[in-house]
């Protein structure tokens, strides 16, 4: 059986063994686990952008990067999700699902160690069966500040490791490794809003997705706005599923923004502030993706639907 951990783990120690290279910080926490800074309090860079991205689909899949044309003048770095298991890289590892602390603010965790706590607050797991065991775990956060020493015990315990045994990846919004790593959750986002509209993800048996990754900046509202105007607007999703015609037909409208988004064509930042910066607040059905293809194994036959607004990306991205 696949251990998402276990093959995390191995990109992991890579990031460990040449953080100085590729701009991280590693920090031992007082209870022992380790804390792997790839943006904070450091620069970051290109390898650790694929590197959180691949730890946080437990390695099962491709990431590499590619390149995004808004038009004559600008262009931007893409990332490229190749997937062969996207229920359980993306439904069981990469969502953010585990809500960690109380309040509003509380951080919410993705990657691996969800597939080991299961934590009841992580409906996510309604979707699949898989239950990871081993003995480390890899968690991810997109967070402003270091976890405390409450959090970190808070993980080991639910994940039944040895804090010492515990690694977090974490990493601001505002930086390169969050651009990257949010822009790779194209196929999360297309697993997710399929089973939302009842078409379960385990249909899929390969998916293929691209995003162009964000220009971030110092002002997190804005950047926040970009990297999510990214998916909305600039996702191309490839998928191949199990299923009948009637079945693909009925739902590929529902997954694309411009035939199911309540918000169609505004920036994702206004939205963000409208809903007083409470993503809890926004509509489900705001995030959805730019373009999708579907192909049907059953029957040969291939679907599709959306498109790419190059005009909000332009907005979004520029201004």
């Amino acid at each position: 059986m696949i251990s998402l951990n276990k093959r995390a783990m191995k990109v992991v120690r890579k990031i460990v063994d040449e953080a100085e290279d590729i701009g991280c910080l590693v920090i031992k926490m007082d209870c022992g686990a380790t804390v792997i800074d790839m943006g904070q309090e450091c620069r970051g860079s290109w390898e650790a952008g694929l590197l959180f991205t691949r730890a946080d689909i437990g390695d099962l899949g491709l990431v590499q990067y590619g390149a995004f044309k808004l038009d004559e003048h600008y262009s931007f770095a893409s990332i490229e999700m190749f997937i062969d298991q996207p229920l359980i890289a993306c439904m069981a590892s990469q969502i953010a699902g585990w809500k960690l602390g109380k309040g509003a603010f509380a951080t919410i965790g993705s990657g691996p160690a969800r597939a080991t706590a299961h934590h009841p607050t992580d409906w996510y797991f309604e979707m699949t069966d898989y239950k990871d065991d081993w003995h480390e775990a890899v968690i991810c956060l997109q967070d402003v500040k270091y976890p405390s020493e409450e959090t970190a015990l808070e993980i080991a315990k639910c994940c039944r490791v040895k804090p010492q045994d515990l690694y977090i990846l974490t990493s601001p919004s505002t930086c390169l490794v969050a651009s990257v790593q949010v822009s790779a959750r194209i196929l999360e986002q297309s697993c997710h809003k399929m089973f939302e509209k009842h078409f379960h993800a385990g249909q899929v048996v390969h998916a293929r997705g691209s995003a162009p990754i964000a220009p971030f900046c110092k002002d997190e509202t804005k950047t926040m706005g970009r990297i999510n105007d990214a998916l909305i607007y600039g996702s191309e999703v490839e998928l191949w599923v199990d299923a009948e015609d009637e079945d693909i037909q009925k739902v590929i409208w529902q997954l694309v923004g411009v035939t199911s988004s309540p918000c169609y064509g505004a920036d994702f930042e206004r939205i963000f502030i409208d809903a007083d910066k409470d993503f809890f607040r926004i509509d489900h059905d705001v995030h959805s993706l730019g373009k999708v293809q579907i192909h049907n194994l059953r029957t040969g036959k291939a679907f599709r639907a959306g498109e790419i607004n190059y005009e909000v990306l332009r907005r979004s991205f520029l201004n």
